[in-house]
């Protein structure tokens, strides 16, 4: 057997796996998460009205159902199935997981939607889970005698602004690397905010990843933009 036949044998392998171990940890998170409030309705009788839990169910699910789906189209190249499935297991994806991936392909210089790629993905993902369970736990000890000092009015803009100076960093360092590519998703995310603010996020990202890729196809068309590897030039 060639050397090449083993390697697609042992990455369809380790695709099976993967997924087997992924399915098998998501049931059983989903099951951990609806255990206490069966455990409520069974020992103690506590459960909500079957009106009110349904019409709660169906205004979630309307909001969930789209974004979950735009975010494993979106992700989903970027992290690749192991860590997909970690992700959504210990879940802050997009606040944590994907900068983490994002900053280990890049350090590491390997290419998503890769065997590599998936690899450096999964590492970080597992890294950033096990440091931000480690980080809670000491937080929760360390910083409950100073709850009541965080907790205050002055201190609460400041961390509101968190998140979005997270995502300024990881994005101001992308887009100095290629700033002709950022134009497009800017641009339209501003136009965006400013005409339809309340829009939500499940309508904005998807129309601005596909603004976005059609207009860096354009530039690498037109050859405005050179790339590193002229294949992906003559791909698009």
């Amino acid at each position: 057997m060639s050397s090449k036949r083993s390697v697609m044998l042992s990455d369809t392998g380790y695709e099976k796996l993967i997924h087997k171990m992924g399915r098998l940890t998501l049931m059983g998170g989903f099951l951990a998460s609806v255990l206490p409030p069966v455990l409520l309705w069974l020992v103690y009788g506590v459960y909500p009205p079957f009106k009110n839990l349904l019409n709660g169910f169906i205004g979630i699910t309307a909001v969930m159902l789209p974004v979950s789906i735009v975010e494993v189209l979106t992700f989903a190249p970027i992290l690749g199935a192991g860590a997909i499935y970690m992700s959504y297991l210990t879940g802050n994806i997009s606040n944590i997981k994907i900068p983490s991936a994002a900053i280990a392909l890049e350090v590491t210089d390997v290419k998503p939607s890769t065997s590599e790629g998936d690899i450096i993905a999964n590492l970080a993902i597992a890294g950033s889970a096990l440091a931000g369970e480690i980080i809670l736990i000491l937080g929760v000890i360390l910083i409950l005698p100073l709850s009541s000092n965080l907790n205050s009015p002055i201190l609460k803009p400041a961390f509101e602004q968190i998140l979005p100076a997270l995502f300024g960093a990881i994005g101001a360092y992308y887009i100095l690397k290629n700033w002709q590519l950022a134009i497009a998703p800017v641009s339209m995310a501003i136009i965006f905010g400013y005409l339809i603010p309340d829009l939500n996020s499940a309508v904005t990202i998807p129309i601005c990843v596909a603004f976005s890729i059609l207009a860096a196809r354009l530039l690498y068309k037109k050859e405005w933009l050179k790339t590193d590897a002229g294949a992906v030039t003559d791909d698009l």
